[in-house]
């Protein structure tokens, strides 16, 4: 997969010019810092839904100076299988997780054919994050149809894909990540009920390494 280019507009970035706009301060939800051309510089710092600091990084320096304590357990490429471990340095996205996943919602559109022949329910992809901290090996586990699937491509192809690798006795592993994308079309006169069930209906399936989003489609009920 390409890396995509770092992109203000992924994570919905309120960008101020400063320095004869070679420099823009950039301040979000889920995260705050400067950029120079295009590039984060300086410190950044990444926040979850909640508001509360994840991980602060100072690009200059290429260091993390602060990173949420985690040890849950992550499955991990060791010796040529997939295992289910506490690593002693959990991978994870180079950003805000909330972020990735707010960007996905706000950018992913129903396609126009799933509508008419009114499919719903699950894309399922995994993805593994390289020793490098690359993302590769990007697989549709379960298709909703050929559209969703490539809807859900085009956005993954937009948005920045910088991650963390993991650390599993003493080196850096491959790790295998999860994204769930439902789909699902409503009424607006049963809108307020589907919001009422969406904290059930996007809970992440299991463990750290799974992300969930969905996309509505709210239509006119015909009597």
């Amino acid at each position: 997969m390409l890396l995509a280019r770092y992109s203000i507009a992924a994570f919905l970035l309120s960008v101020s010019l400063l320095a004869f706009g070679q420099t823009t301060s950039a301040t979000s939800k889920f995260e705050r810092g400067s950029l120079s051309k295009g590039q984060p510089t300086g410190t950044w710092e990444y926040l979850d839904d909640t508001g509360q600091l994840e991980l602060r990084m100072n690009y200059d320096s290429s260091r993390i100076s602060y990173r949420r304590p985690d040890t849950a357990r992550y499955e991990l490429r060791i010796n040529d299988t997939w295992q289910l471990v506490h690593p002693s340095r959990a991978p994870g996205l180079l950003g805000s997780r909330a972020g990735r996943r707010q960007a996905l919602r706000t950018g992913l559109r129903y396609p126009v054919a799933a509508l008419q022949q009114q499919w719903q329910g699950d894309v399922l992809l995994s993805y593994v994050v390289q020793p490098d901290g690359s993302t590769t090996d990007y697989t549709v586990l379960s298709s909703l149809s050929p559209a969703c699937d490539q809807e859900v491509w085009r956005m993954l192809q937009q948005l920045p894909s910088r991650w963390i690798p993991a650390i599993y006795q003493g080196q850096a592993r491959a790790a295998r990540f999860y994204l769930r994308v439902h789909f699902e079309m409503v009424t607006a006169r049963s809108l307020d009920e589907y919001k009422k069930t969406q904290a059930q209906v996007l809970a992440p399936p299991s463990g750290p390494f799974s992300d969930v989003v969905t996309v509505t489609a709210v239509g006119i009920e015909r009597r």
